[in-house]
């Protein structure tokens, strides 16, 4: 005779309805794209920041290559005017040139501060911007001179006019940067309290 817990056990009914049991698996990786709200945010600024970046190194190369081109034409005219000075000084040459520098400084310095400057303080800004002495007393005082006069002075020294404007020239296109707007109005209107 069988024992009376081996036949219990042999009675007891299983259920279909209990799930068999899996293994536990993990979450599969989260996908690559399409990536998060941040993500977009953050490709969206620096577009925009590139495309800025872009756009401001691109107008300041045309800036400097068009002051450039003003320089080089500048430099051409006074090369000429210089060239026609020595062949046969006039008052007309001279007047050319100082037309010359202005436009070179109005080309490099504040329009509005250039452009009001006459007389012994346009002279003044040569000296200061040019870092020299020879326009307030100097061969440079021929050019507010020259204007007044019916013809160039007999003991007008070209050479050193010449070398004085080619000197303040060069000082001014080798500067890294200006002289301040303001320097420049505060040592000009020194220079007047002082004469």
């Amino acid at each position: 005779m069988a024992s009376p817990t081996a036949s219990a056990a042999a009675t007891v009914p299983t259920t279909q309805s209990e799930p068999a049991l899996k293994d536990i698996h993990l979450a599969a990786n989260p996908s690559f794209w399409p990536p998060a709200l941040g993500w977009w945010i953050l490709l969206a600024a620096t577009l925009m920041i590139l495309s800025g970046l872009f756009v401001w190194l691109k107008s300041s190369l045309d800036k400097k290559k068009l002051r450039d081109k003003q320089r080089k034409n500048l430099l051409d005219k006074l090369s000429s005017l210089e060239t026609q000075l020595v062949k046969n000084p006039s008052n007309k040459a001279i007047a050319e040139i100082n037309t010359l520098l202005r436009q070179y400084a109005v080309n490099y310095y504040s329009r509005s501060k250039i452009a009001s400057l006459t007389g012994a303080d346009w002279l003044k800004f040569l000296d200061q911007s040019g870092s020299t002495k020879g326009f307030t007393t100097g061969a440079g005082q021929i050019l507010i001179e020259a204007p007044y006069q019916k013809s160039v002075p007999i003991n007008f020294n070209q050479d050193e006019f010449i070398a004085l404007i080619r000197k303040w020239v060069n000082q001014l296109v080798h500067k890294q940067s200006p002289i301040s707007d303001s320097s420049v109005s505060s040592n000009i209107k020194r220079g007047k309290s002082n004469d």
